[in-house]
């Protein structure tokens, strides 16, 4: 019995000493409270331990009810950032965790202007930090970053990692691989995709949920969630990325089924000056970039980012390039 008592507890004191380890990130963390014009943010901001910092990155969310670190999803780059001696800023949704108001009932337009105001926020109370600003932003904020750098003068660079093109588009790419990934077949994905089309139509031309329903619409959602989607769903980024002027690095995942990586490079690469653009696809990278040794598997992905999110969570190549993104700029 003593011997298994002590099995016990050598595994226990192994695993706290593994998940310590694993969560533990070089970076210092303070939680900041920003009062833009609509809403009352909650800021997580990470500072490099180093004295000499080169600037700050803004973390511009995908779609979702994201917390500021994406419940911690966030910390492998935000430590990459952080050695190459950037800081991080991100903050909980509005509606979401410490944070006032309704995300839903945003338009990506008005995203961009509450990150500005965040970025300008920065530069008032925390200018030693301030000496660059860069953007990081995935799959939605492909329609928010683009809007942001088009309103500044003070963007140096930004990074999209799985950036939304064309809200339809890339809307009925994913639901085509759903719809493979069960199993359908050609005929019933070529009707999956003709109801779907049918079903954006009349989100567009229907007032609200309830007269959506009666038209024919057979989504589910909220009516919030409605006013949303119907807010956004004809926003093209392919004007806004025609006038950027910072860096951009467009980061792309090899096996992304939620966005059409080889169509997402073209728009890039037909809008944006090639003396301002870098493209980099990651091999066998999915859309959320998690490490593909474990991304097949929910169960790993999710002990992973409990247990040692630094180390395995996040592709390898993926924070390598970021990398050197950071030591280029």
């Amino acid at each position: 019995m003593k011997k298994i008592l002590i099995s016990i507890g050598t595994t226990l004191v192994l695993l706290v000493t593994i998940f310590l380890m694993g969560n533990h990130y070089n970076f210092k963390e303070e939680q900041l409270t920003v009062q833009t014009s609509k809403n009352e943010l909650s800021i997580f901001l990470a500072t490099p331990k180093q004295e000499k910092i080169k600037g700050t990155v803004f973390f511009i969310h995908g779609d979702g009810a994201q917390n500021a670190t994406q419940d911690g999803g966030y910390k492998p780059i935000m430590e990459t950032l952080a050695e190459k001696g950037y800081a991080s800023v991100s903050w909980d949704k509005p509606g979401v965790g410490g944070s006032s108001g309704n995300w839903l009932k945003q338009s990506m337009e008005e995203r961009a202007d509450e990150a500005s105001e965040v970025i300008d926020w920065m530069k008032k109370n925390k200018p030693e930090l301030m000496n660059k600003v860069g953007l990081w932003g995935a799959s939605q904020a492909g329609w928010v970053i683009p809007k942001i750098d088009n309103n500044r003068q003070d963007i140096s660079f930004s990074m999209l990692v799985a950036p939304g093109v064309n809200w339809r588009t890339q809307s009925e790419y994913f639901t085509v691989n759903q719809a493979k990934k069960e199993g359908k077949s050609n005929d019933e994905i070529k009707k999956i995709v003709k109801d779907f089309r049918k079903d954006s139509d009349l989100i567009i031309k229907n007032k609200n949920y309830q007269t959506y329903q009666k038209a024919g619409g057979t989504s589910e959602m909220t009516d919030d969630r409605f006013e949303f989607v119907k807010k956004n769903m004809e926003l093209d980024s392919s004007n806004d990325l025609r006038k950027m002027k910072g860096h951009v690095y467009l980061i792309l995942g090899e096996k992304d089924e939620n966005v059409d990586s080889i169509a997402t490079k073209k728009a890039y690469e037909e809008n944006i000056s090639s003396n301002l653009l870098q493209v980099k696809t990651i091999k066998n990278a999915e859309h959320r970039m998690i490490n593909p040794t474990i991304a097949n598997s929910e169960a790993l992905t999710t002990l992973t980012a409990i247990m040692i999110p630094k180390y395995y969570l996040v592709s390898p190549e993926y924070l390598d390039y970021s990398a050197n993104i950071l030591n280029a700029e």
